[in-house]
C-alpha cells in the first residue's frame, strides 16, 4: 500500500497541488507581514488562508477523480478483484499527504521567521494548524467523490468558485455581527489583540468540519453500495453543525486571553507584554521620555507598562474599552500603536496624554484637556498623537493651544498643581477633566 501511494505521489497531480498549496500560502501570508514577529497573529493568519486553500483543495481532489473515466480505464479498473476501497486509499492519501504536508510546512517555515523575529511562541495554538490540515485532507477526499461521480472537466473549478461562493455568503450573512452561519466561515474575525490565542472551541469547530469532510468524502469514494453514500450525508451535516455551534456567537467564543503572551518582559523602568517585548529596542528610548517628563509632577510614575486586556474584544468595543487592566498609582500605563505591526512614532506623546492617565484602564476618552496636559509636560503648544484612527478633528487641536496658553499664563507653582490636580482625576475615572485646567478644581 505505501508503495501504491507513494507511485500516486509521483505520477499523479497530488504534487503540482501541494506546490500550488504552498504558492498561494506564501502569497498569502506575504501580504500582511504583521505576523512576521506575533505568534498568535501567525495562527490566525495562516488558519485565514484556508478560506482561499479549501477550495483548491476540492478543485485537486477532484482532478484526480476524474482521472479513470478521463483516461478510459474505469470499467477495467472495476472490473479487477480488488476491493473498491483498496484502489481507494492510494490516491487518498496521496492527496493527504500533499495537502497537509504543504499546509504544515508553510506553517513550519513560518514559525521559525516568527522564532527569529519575535520574543513569544507557545504550544497549545498549533492545534489550530493541525486542524486546518484536516480539514484540508477532508477538502480533497469530497473533490476525489465528485471528480469519480461527475467526470466533466466543468466539475474542478466550479468546486473551487462554489467553495468560496459557500464561505463568502456565510461569512456575509449578517455583516459586522457574529452568527452561527458565519462560524462556516473560514475567513473568521480577527483576534482584538496580539494576546488573544484559539479557545479549544474554535480548534474543536475546525476539527469537526475537517473530519466530517474526509469521511464523508471517503464513504461518497470508497463507498461501493448505496449504504456508505447514503451515511456520508448525516456525517457531512452533523459537521456543519457541529462547525457553526461550537464557537458560539461572539468573540469569546473564538478567542481567549493567552496569560504567557501577557506576561510582562522588562527593561529597567520599562515592561512590555511578551508578545511584544521583541519591540523593547525601538519603545524604551521613547518610553523613558515620557517618564522623565511626566517626573515635573509630585508622585510621577517611575515604571512604564504596557496595558493588558483581562477579557477579549468583542465587536463593537472600543480601543480603549477591551476590558483594560486598570493601571496601579506609581505604574505609566501605555500603549504601543502597532496598526502597522511597528510601534507608532508618537509613543511619547501618547503616554503623556492625561498626564499618563489616557491608557490607565478607565476608558476616559481624548479630550481636549488631556491633549493639553500632555502638550504642557511635552514643553509644546500642542500634541501630535496618531493612534492609527486618524487624528483629531482641527477645532480640537485648537482648543488645545488655547487651553495651553491659558495655563501657561498661571504661575508655575499653580500650573503644576493643577496638572496634578487633572491627572490624579483621571486616575479616578472622571469624566470631566476640564475644569481641573481652567477653574483649578481640586479632586
Amino acid at each position: 500500500m505505501i508503495h501504491l501511494t507513494w507511485t500516486e505521489l509521483r505520477r499523479s497531480n497530488a504534487r503540482t497541488l501541494a506546490i500550488l498549496l504552498i504558492a498561494v500560502s506564501a502569497v498569502l501570508l506575504a501580504l500582511d507581514g504583521m505576523w512576521r514577529g506575533q505568534w498568535l497573529r501567525l495562527i490566525y493568519n495562516h488558519d485565514s488562508s484556508l478560506f482561499v486553500l479549501l477550495p483548491l483543495a476540492l478543485a485537486g481532489g477532484a482532478i484526480l477523480g476524474r482521472r479513470d473515466r478521463r483516461t478510459g480505464v474505469h470499467e477495467l479498473v472495476g472490473a479487477t478483484p480488488r476491493p473498491r476501497v483498496a484502489r481507494t486509499v492510494p490516491p487518498a492519501a496521496a492527496l493527504a499527504a500533499a495537502a497537509a504536508g504543504a499546509h504544515l510546512l508553510i506553517f513550519a517555515v513560518a514559525t521559525v521567521i516568527v522564532a527569529v523575529n519575535g520574543s513569544y511562541l507557545s504550544v497549545a495554538p498549533i492545534a489550530m494548524a493541525l486542524a486546518g490540515a484536516v480539514v484540508l485532507v477532508g477538502g480533497t477526499w469530497l473533490g476525489l467523490a465528485a471528480g469519480r461521480a461527475w467526470s466533466s472537466p466543468l466539475v474542478p473549478p466550479a468546486l473551487a468558485v462554489l467553495g468560496l461562493v459557500l464561505q463568502f455568503s456565510a461569512s456575509e450573512s449578517t455583516p459586522g455581527e457574529l452568527n452561527r452561519l458565519s462560524n462556516l466561515s473560514l475567513l473568521a474575525q480577527p483576534p482584538g489583540s496580539d494576546w488573544e490565542a484559539p479557545t479549544a472551541q474554535a480548534v474543536f469547530s475546525r476539527l469537526a468540519l475537517g473530519v466530517g469532510f474526509a469521511a464523508a468524502g471517503f464513504l461518497l469514494t470508497a463507498g461501493s453500495s448505496w449504504l456508505p453514500r447514503v451515511v456520508a450525508v448525516p456525517v457531512l451535516a452533523g459537521a456543519l453543525v457541529a462547525a457553526a455551534v461550537l464557537p458560539g456567537t461572539t468573540m469569546a467564543g473564538r478567542y481567549r486571553i493567552d496569560p504567557g503572551a501577557e506576561r510582562l518582559v522588562c527593561s529597567g523602568q520599562v515592561c512590555l507584554t511578551a508578545a511584544h517585548a521583541n519591540l523593547m529596542d525601538e519603545v524604551a528610548p521613547q518610553v523613558r521620555r515620557a517618564l522623565t517628563l511626566l517626573a515635573k509632577l509630585p508622585g510621577a510614575p517611575q515604571r512604564a507598562v504596557e496595558w493588558r486586556s483581562d477579557r477579549v474584544w468583542e465587536l463593537g468595543d472600543s480601543i480603549d474599552a477591551a476590558g483594560a487592566q486598570r493601571a496601579e498609582p506609581d505604574i505609566l500605563q501605555i500603549d504601543l500603536d502597532l496598526g502597522n505591526g511597528k510601534p507608532g512614532p508618537h509613543l511619547t506623546e501618547s503616554a503623556l496624554l492625561g498626564a499618563g492617565t489616557r491608557w490607565n484602564g478607565c476608558y476616559n476618552g481624548e479630550s481636549v484637556a488631556q491633549y493639553a496636559a500632555g502638550a504642557w509636560l511635552l514643553g509644546t503648544d500642542d500634541m501630535v498623537v496618531y493612534d492609527g484612527f486618524g487624528a483629531p478633528p482641527g477645532d480640537f487641536g485648537a482648543e488645545v493651544r488655547q487651553t495651553v496658553a491659558k495655563l501657561r499664563q498661571l504661575p508655575p507653582d499653580e500650573q503644576v498643581r493643577r496638572v496634578t490636580a487633572l491627572r490624579d482625576a483621571s486616575a479616578d475615572c472622571v469624566q470631566d477633566l476640564m475644569p481641573y485646567l481652567t477653574d483649578g478644581v481640586r479632586p
